[in-house]
């Protein structure tokens, strides 16, 4: 009898391993449940966080993710990942990249495959094309989010920054007017002359300004062969004009302005930004 209570306990005890018997989801069939979920080491994702903004006059959202292992007495690099133009309801638009985009599921593969581990800030960009009015959304992002969420999350200092279309834009515009502050800068569909805050001859002349800036990133540029949406001979053009004074890889493939063209960009960004954080 004494030994069949302890196999007993034993038998519970081992059962609070399987999430089904501790109340948890249970894992599908074709899906083993991974060791490291179990450890408490999954990724963790926040949408919506709010910051109230005196630049913009109001609460500005964005959403966060955390990878794996993720330990709040760490620092960790950071990646700005933007999106692009929307119309309408403006008010989520934070949670574009991992609801179209598959961030989420991507960054989840990329660290699992060995990646840096880095946190993911995605900004609600409203339609400024991440400048604004009198540079409000732009003074907004630098002096207002960046700090927020870098005490917050804890930034080691390394940054990089990527984004499509609008986004795209924001990213190149960014890292060509804060070279110092970013270690790569990957624009995806970049609408490089859609902006009506700057102009393309003036993103050119932040461009040949890096060749004496130190240090300054890398950059890429990645286009789709059948985009109609923006300007691929503008966004060379600009290509050109930054590898003048820095490196600025050119990416052309079949593909259109959508998200499934920048799904298959996403890795890549990761993996680049992942390589100027060592």
């Amino acid at each position: 009898m004494k030994q069949f209570r302890f196999w007993l306990y034993v038998t519970l005890a081992l059962g609070c391993f399987v999430p089904s018997a501790c109340n948890k989801p249970a894992a599908s069939d074709d899906k083993p449940v991974d060791i490291v979920d179990l450890l408490g080491k999954e990724d963790k994702l926040y949408q919506d966080l709010t910051i109230q903004s005196q630049y913009k006059g109001q609460k500005m959202t964005y959403s966060v993710w955390l990878p794996g292992g993720y330990d709040e007495n760490k620092e960790y690099p950071f990646l700005y990942l933007l999106h692009g133009y929307e119309s309408g309801d403006q008010s989520h638009l934070d949670r574009y990249w991992v609801e179209k985009g598959n961030a989420r599921e991507i960054a989840k593969k990329y660290v699992k495959e060995g990646g840096v581990p880095m946190v993911i800030i995605m900004p609600n960009g409203l339609s400024d094309f991440y400048i604004g009015n009198n540079q409000a959304y732009e003074k907004y992002f630098h002096q207002e989010l960046m700090p927020s969420v870098e005490k917050a999350f804890k930034c080691n200092g390394k940054r990089a920054i990527a984004g499509l279309s609008m986004g795209g834009f924001g990213t190149l515009y960014y890292a060509l007017s804060y070279p110092q502050k970013f270690t790569y800068a990957y624009a995806m569909s970049p609408a490089t002359s859609m902006s009506w805050f700057i102009t393309l001859d003036q993103m050119k002349e932040k461009a040949a300004a890096l060749a004496g800036i130190k240090p300054h990133p890398d950059f890429t540029i990645e286009v789709g062969n059948q985009d109609t949406t923006v300007s691929n001979a503008d966004a060379k053009e600009l290509s050109d004009a930054i590898n003048d004074a820095a490196h600025c890889e050119w990416i052309a493939r079949d593909g259109i302005h959508y998200w499934d063209f920048w799904q298959e960009c996403l890795p890549k960004a990761l993996q680049k930004a992942g390589e100027s954080f060592k």
